[in-house]
């Protein structure tokens, strides 16, 4: 059973139109759009004429602003056996709707300057409502002013750039601005989308149903979104070489995409508590009995300590890029034997993970008793890439 219940809201920009990208990207834009907004969402778009372009004037690109709250009875992937999640739900902290988010969307020409990252935070600066000497603030008005009173940055001719983050940025824009709100301004931007997702079952099924192990249960996270950048870079349907053009981070010996999609996010885990456990569902072992193997409880993910703050609003930062990959080596037995060798697949490259972590509670079986507290400082993982395939 899948539930899932939009509230969505596109405001047009005046956008000119563009026939670049690839069937296949406008083929899942298509069904995504078809799926979430309605008919009359579209109702006003229309291909606009040479004599008409010539004058439209001013930013251009879409603005969707979302309200969403989603469950899920069940995912399972099958393979011979199976692995299922059961009981998933996405809502706000307390309940009710995921809301004030905003994406923009826009196709750049190469010229204009994007919103993107902490362009926002340099932009309220700019407008008063964030102190512009604060460390984090500073960083941002310098990291991403354009020179010319705008804040984000300069993509590529015909990059497709989706910037989500939050629609009023937790403030209330109708009061006179005073700068002895300053520092309370910073604290509610960085709270302004709140999410809260649970699973009830995460395991292992046997093929033919009668067996199951859970992994982990009762999985409940409270987060905060600072923001999340999907970038399509227009590079061509080309490949390339990475035994020959390669770099660090990238996948080796295999034949990658020149276009890809880059993704970042940075988001604030506040609390999150799981239990594992290793028992086995039949119906020698009933399910009274189990016990979890392992709790975490109050759980924190952000960056806030350490030497590599600087920026991040202390905000967790995930990285990475998704393109096409081609002659994945499938086996080596398959270069013996003269088979098919080679297979396509998909590859998450240049990976670059920063955080902190806090595990104040750590226990074992059903006892409560933690064995103690971990801090982890600088978690970095980097120079990491992945290759998904079929075998």
């Amino acid at each position: 059973m899948f539930s899932y219940i939009p509230k969505v809201a596109v405001a047009p920009k005046h956008k000119k139109y563009v026939p670049a990208l690839s069937s296949r990207f406008l083929t899942s834009l298509v069904f995504i759009g078809v799926s979430t907004f309605s008919a009359a969402t579209f109702a006003e778009l229309r291909v606009l004429s040479e004599a008409s372009l010539a004058q439209v004037t001013g930013q251009s690109g879409l603005t969707i602003d979302i309200e969403t709250e989603v469950t899920i009875a069940e995912i399972e992937y099958v393979d011979e056996g199976s692995i299922y999640w059961r009981d998933y739900s996405l809502s706000g902290i307390g309940g009710g709707l995921v809301d004030n988010i905003r994406a923009t969307i826009d196709v750049s020409n190469g010229n204009e300057t994007l919103g993107t990252g902490f362009s926002d935070m340099a932009k309220l600066a700019s407008m008063g409502y964030l102190d512009s000497t604060e460390a984090d603030v500073a960083w941002a008005i310098s990291e991403y002013s354009d020179g010319n009173g705008g804040f984000g940055k300069t993509m590529g001719d015909g990059d497709l750039v989706i910037h989500v983050t939050s629609q009023d940025y937790g403030l209330d824009l109708t009061v006179p601005i005073d700068p002895a709100d300053q520092a309370g301004n910073l604290v509610a931007v960085k709270n302004a989308i709140d999410m809260h997702i649970q699973q009830g079952d995460f395991g292992i099924r046997s093929s033919d149903g009668s067996m199951e192990t859970s992994i982990t249960r009762n999985f409940s996270v409270e987060a905060y979104l600072g923001y999340f950048d999907i970038i399509m870079k227009n590079n061509g349907n080309g490949f390339h070489d990475t035994a020959v053009s390669g770099s660090i981070g990238k996948p080796q010996n295999i034949l990658l995409n020149d276009s890809y999609i880059g993704l970042d996010l940075k988001f604030r885990v506040e609390d999150l508590d799981v239990d594992h456990t290793n028992n086995v569902s039949n119906p020698v072992i009933p399910m009274a009995v189990s016990t979890p193997a392992l709790t975490l409880r109050d759980m924190r993910i952000h960056n806030e300590r350490g030497n590599d703050t600087l920026g991040s609003f202390g905000f967790a930062s995930v990285e990475s890029k998704i393109a096409a990959a081609s002659r994945i080596l499938r086996s080596v037995t398959g270069l013996a034997d003269g088979g098919s060798t080679y297979v396509d697949g998909q590859a998450i490259y240049d990976i670059n993970i920063k955080w902190d972590w806090d595990l104040p509670h750590i226990s074992f079986g059903d006892t409560g008793q933690t064995i103690g507290e971990v801090y982890l400082t600088d978690f970095h993982i980097s120079n990491t890439s992945l290759v998904i395939s079929a075998h």
